[in-house]
Parts: C-alpha cells; sequence; structure tokens
C-alpha cells in the first residue's frame, strides 16, 4: 500500500545551533517534526517502502519539503540525523529562490530523497503521484485541535476503521495540520481527493499517532 503522511505548520525556523541548545523552544518544535517523520518512514532500523511525507511550511514563502522512502539516503534511525538533513533541504531551497530556480511546479532534489519546491498549499499536485484514482484523505485532529464536524474514534474503532478500507484502497493519506489554522489548507472543494475528518477520543499526540497508524496498516500487507 502507497501511503502518504501529509504534515503541515506555519514556520519551520531553526539552525544546526538549535540541535544542541537542551531546552529551545525551536528544537522542540524541529524534535516534533523529526519524530513524526521517523516514525512514518522506519520499521525498526530499516526504511518503510512506498512511504512518502510532506512538510508544507507556510512562512516566510510557502514550500514542500517531500522525502521519498524509495531514494532517501544518509538517513540514520536518530531525530538529530533527521533534522540535519531537512536543514540541509531548507538551506538548498534558500538559494534555490536566491537565484530564481523555481518555476510554479518546479522540483529540486536537495539531497538523495529529499525535494523542495514552491507551493500554495500542501496537496499541490499531489494527486498525480498517487497510484488510485480519488483518493481519501484523512484529515486526523489531535488533542488541542479538534474540528467540530470530525468522526470521533476510540483507538481500538480506528484500528478497525483504518483495517477495513485498507482492504478496498492501495493509497492511504493522512493529513497532520501541527497548528488549528492549518486545517483550512486542507481542499475541502477538490475533485481528486475525498475527505474524512477524524477525530480521536484519547489523547494521542501525531508521533505516536503516526506509528499506530503504520501499524494497523503492516497488519494489513
Amino acid at each position: 500500500m502507497q501511503r502518504l503522511f501529509v504534515i503541515s505548520l506555519t514556520e519551520l525556523n531553526y539552525e544546526k545551533k538549535d540541535l544542541n541548545v537542551p531546552f529551545s523552544e525551536k528544537r522542540q518544535t524541529i524534535g516534533y517534526l523529526a519524530r513524526i517523520i521517523t516514525n512514518a518512514i522506519f520499521l525498526s532500523h530499516s526504511l518503510r517502502e512506498k512511504v512518502t511525507i510532506r512538510v508544507y511550511i507556510e512562512k516566510p514563502i510557502s514550500h514542500i519539503i517531500q522525502i521519498d522512502s524509495a531514494t532517501i539516503k544518509y538517513l540514520g534511525p536518530e531525530l538529530r540525523s533527521l533534522a540535519s538533513l531537512i536543514l540541509k533541504a531548507k538551506k538548498k531551497f534558500q538559494e534555490a529562490l536566491t537565484n530564481n530556480y523555481f518555476t510554479n511546479n518546479t522540483w529540486l532534489e536537495a539531497n538523495p530523497g529529499f525535494f523542495v519546491r514552491l507551493a500554495t498549499n500542501p496537496f499541490q499536485d499531489l494527486s498525480i503521484q498517487v497510484d488510485s484514482p480519488n483518493p481519501l484523505v484523512y484529515l486526523i485532529s489531535d488533542i488541542n485541535n479538534k474540528t467540530s464536524d470530525a468522526e470521533s474514534y476510540t483507538l481500538k474503532g480506528f484500528e478497525k476503521l483504518i483495517l477495513n478500507l485498507s482492504e478496498k484502497r492501495s493509497t492511504f493519506i493522512i493529513y497532520l495540520p501541527l497548528v488549528t489554522e492549518q486545517i483550512s489548507k486542507i481542499p475541502i472543494d477538490s475533485q481528486d481527493f475525498i475527505i474524512r475528518k477524524i477525530a480521536m477520543s484519547e489523547k494521542i499526540d501525531y508521533a505516536r499517532l503516526t506509528n499506530i497508524v503504520n501499524i494497523i496498516l503492516d497488519k494489513s500487507s
């Protein structure tokens, strides 16, 4: 099964030195993001197949960092390794901007398996990368950003839902907005996606939820 994890955040403002500051607020942000991504692509100490992670960063210039598990290199299982590669991708993006490299749909491979591009929303041109037409997108609300129209599920009910749907579809997309304002970035009126909003009834952060989703999907493989 093809798995896509789409993460959106307002800003990713950190430098390499922030990784060495234990209680830095910037380190907490990149640390949390790195945990989500690591849980998405690692199976023990090897990489999962057919996993794509999109990180949409809105400010100061909206863009996407996309990670492809099939082509990624030089990534260790520790969070610091991933955070460093994201930082390299960020710097490559900034350099390309300075050199006017990008057009509307240009991708730049910043590192093996790491790609960057300009984008106005997290799902830009995503439909052409999936294996099946009209895939379901799961907008998962965490304990801090539940939406009033979301379906509420216990962990057991969520597992049953995912297992049932995985038998019918070849593509699984999960959208994880790290701040409430990013929920509006999903193209609800898109003809390319079917949106399903889900809220967990238990307190589970996105990093743990990502791991749970992979475990559930592994059962169906």
